[in-house]
C-alpha cells in the first residue's frame, strides 16, 4: 500500500474513536442524570414518610444508601419512621444497615435528640405504671447505643430514687392492710394482696412481713364455708390465700382436696352405694381428710347398708383362708360397721314413706329454731362457745331452704348489729363501730346498710378529735351544817302499873324497857 493511501484510514479510525467517546460520555451522563433523578424522587418520598420508599432504600446497595443518607433530613425521617413502625427502633436500624451507615444515622445531632426525647417519654410511661424493670431496660438500651454520653447517669439515679419512693409508699400501704386486724378477712387480705402485687411489680429484694395467724384464719373461714356448703366462697378464699401467701402450704392443699371432695359428693355416694370395690375403697380413703363430709355420707342408710355388705364380704373371704392375716384397718372398719349400721339403719326403715321423713325433718327444724332463739336472746349472735344464732339459723336453712323463721332471724341479727353500730358512731366509739360493721358483713355481705355505715365511719375517722374542754373550777363547798342535838323525849308507857313494875324488878324476870324505866322513875317513887 502506498503512503498516500494510509492517511484516510487513520483519519477514519480517529473519527470512530472520537464518536465512541462522545457516545459513552453521553450515555454516562444520561445514566448519572437518571440516577440522580431517581435519588431525588426516592429522597422526596422518604421525607414524606413513604414506607415503600424506605423499604426500597433498605434493599439498595450500601453505596446508594450512603449517598442518600448524607442529607440530614433523611436521617431524621428514617428515625421517625422506625420509632412509629418498629417495636425496637434501635434494633431495627442496627439489623438493616451496615455499621458505618448505622453510625452516620445515629450520631447525627437531630437523631440523637429525637431518640433521647422518645426513650425518656417511654421511661416516664413505664415509671407511671410501676414497671421500673422495663424503665431500666430502656435506659440500658440508650447507654449501650451511646456509651460515651454522660447524661444517662443522672437519669439512672433519678429512676432509682423514684423506685425507692414508690416502694416506701406501697410498703406503708401493705403494713396498714396488715394491721387492720378487726376488718373482715377477705377485705384485709385483698388489700394486702393488691399491695403485694404492686410491690413485686416495682421490684423488692427482701421478703414482706405477714401475719402468722393468717393461715389459721383462712383455714377457719374455709372450714366454715364447707360446713355451710358455700363452695364458691371456699374457692375464693383458697385463691386469695394462694395469691397472698404463695409459699407451699400443706394445710392449704388438704383444704383444696377437701373442697374437691365436697363438690363430688354425688359421685362419692354413687361409688359408695355401688358394687365396684376398687372405687369404694378409693372413696373411703379420700374421705379420711374430710371428717364432716364423711359423717354426712355415712349417715345415709343406703351407704351404711352397702358398706356393711362390703366389709362382711371381705371378712367372709378372709375367713375362708385361715392362714391369711386380717389387716387391722379391716377389723376396725368391720367392727364400726357392725356396731353402727344396724341401729342407725333401723331408724329409717325401707318401708318409711315420704310423710314420716318429712315429719322427722320438721321436728328437727322446730328444735333447731328453738335453739336459735335461745342463742339470740343470750346475745350469742356471731360468737359464743355454746353456739351462735348465725350458725344455727344457717343450719335450719340447709335443712329447709327458704324457711321464713330462719330468714327473719338472720334479718334480726343484722338489724341488731346495725343499731349497735349507729349508737357507736353517735358516741364516737369508732373501734366498736368497726367491729359491728364487720359482723353485719359476716351475716349478710350484700346488706344495703354496709355502704352507708362504712361511709359514716370513714367520715368519723377523718374528723379531728375534739379538744378536751377545760375542767370547771370547783365550787366552794358549803359550810357543814351544825350537828343536830338529839333530844330524848320520854316515851309513853301505856298500861304500866307501879306494883307490876316493882314485882318485875324484884323477881328479875326481864329488865325494864326505856319507857317502863321512865314511868317507874317518875310515877312510882
Amino acid at each position: 500500500m502506498k503512503p498516500t493511501q494510509k492517511f484516510p484510514i487513520i483519519f477514519v479510525g480517529l473519527f470512530a474513536l472520537f464518536v465512541s467517546a462522545i457516545t459513552v460520555a453521553i450515555i454516562s451522563a444520561m445514566d448519572r442524570f437518571g440516577q440522580r433523578q431517581e435519588h431525588q424522587e426516592l429522597t422526596a418520598a422518604i421525607l414524606q414518610g413513604d414506607e415503600t420508599a424506605i423499604k426500597t432504600l433498605e434493599r439498595s446497595a450500601p453505596e446508594t444508601q450512603r449517598q442518600i443518607i448524607e442529607d440530614e433530613r433523611i436521617k431524621k425521617a428514617l428515625v421517625h419512621f422506625y420509632l412509629q413502625h418498629a417495636d425496637s427502633p434501635l434494633s431495627a436500624i442496627s439489623e438493616t444497615y451496615e455499621d458505618d451507615i448505622e453510625g452516620h444515622i445515629l450520631n447525627a445531632e437531630m437523631v440523637y435528640r429525637t431518640l433521647i426525647a422518645h426513650y425518656y417519654h417511654q421511661i416516664d410511661v413505664e415509671i407511671e405504671a410501676d414497671n421500673f424493670k422495663q424503665a431500666f431496660l430502656l435506659l440500658d438500651t440508650l447507654k449501650n447505643t451511646y456509651p460515651h454520653s454522660g447524661e444517662f447517669s443522672d437519669m439512672y439515679e433519678d429512676v432509682q430514687k423514684k423506685k425507692q419512693l414508690r416502694l416506701a409508699i406501697l410498703i406503708q400501704k401493705y403494713t396498714e392492710c396488715l394491721e387492720q386486724t378487726l376488718a373482715p378477712l377477705l377485705e384485709r387480705t385483698h388489700c394486702m394482696a393488691e399491695a403485694r402485687q404492686k410491690i413485686e411489680l416495682v421490684g423488692i429484694e427482701h421478703p414482706l412481713p405477714s401475719d402468722p395467724n393468717l393461715p389459721a384464719m383462712y383455714a377457719e373461714e374455709i372450714n366454715l364455708a364447707l360446713t355451710e356448703k358455700d363452695y364458691e366462697h371456699a374457692e375464693t378464699l383458697l385463691l386469695d390465700w394462694q395469691n397472698l401467701l404463695p409459699e407451699a402450704s400443706e394445710q392449704r392443699e388438704v383444704l383444696r382436696k377437701r373442697l374437691a371432695l365436697h363438690r363430688q359428693v354425688k359421685s362419692i355416694i354413687v361409688d359408695l352405694t355401688g358394687y365396684d370395690n376398687k372405687k369404694l375403697m378409693k372413696r373411703l380413703t379420700q374421705l379420711t381428710i374430710a371428717p364432716e363430709l364423711q359423717k354426712e355420707v355415712f349417715e345415709m342408710p343406703q351407704v351404711q347398708t352397702n358398706l356393711l355388705r362390703y366389709h362382711l364380704n371381705e371378712a367372709l373371704i378372709l375367713m375362708k383362708n385361715p392362714g391369711t392375716k386380717l389387716e387391722q384397718i379391716t377389723k376396725v372398719r368391720l367392727e364400726e360397721a357392725l356396731a353402727r349400721s344396724p341401729r342407725e339403719a333401723q331408724s329409717y326403715p325401707w318401708y318409711a314413706g315420704s310423710t314420716s321423713q318429712q315429719a322427722a325433718t320438721n321436728l328437727d327444724v322446730a328444735e333447731l329454731l328453738q335453739q336459735c332463739q335461745a342463742h339470740f336472746q343470750a346475745k350469742r349472735l356471731t360468737t359464743g362457745k355454746e353456739g351462735t344464732a348465725l350458725s344455727c339459723y344457717r343450719a335450719v336453712l340447709r335443712q329447709e331452704p327458704g324457711n321464713r323463721d330462719a330468714l327473719t332471724g338472720l334479718k334480726e341479727i343484722e338489724n341488731r348489729y346495725k343499731t349497735w353500730a349507729e349508737v357507736a358512731l353517735e358516741e364516737k366509739k369508732l373501734e366498736a363501730a368497726r367491729v359491728h360493721i364487720a359482723n353485719i358483713e359476716k351475716v349478710n355481705p350484700k346488706s344495703r346498710i354496709l355502704t352507708q355505715l362504712r361511709e359514716r365511719l370513714k367520715i368519723a375517722q377523718a374528723q379531728p378529735e375534739p379538744e378536751p374542754e377545760p375542767e370547771p373550777e370547783p365550787e366552794p363547798e358549803p359550810p357543814a351544817p351544825a350537828p343536830k342535838v338529839e333530844v330524848n323525849t320520854p316515851q309513853k308507857c301505856e298500861d304500866c302499873d307501879c306494883s307490876a313494875l316493882l314485882k318485875q324488878l324484884s323477881v328479875g324476870i326481864k329488865p325494864l324497857t326505856p319507857a317502863e324505866e321512865t314511868y317507874f322513875q317518875n310515877q312510882c317513887k
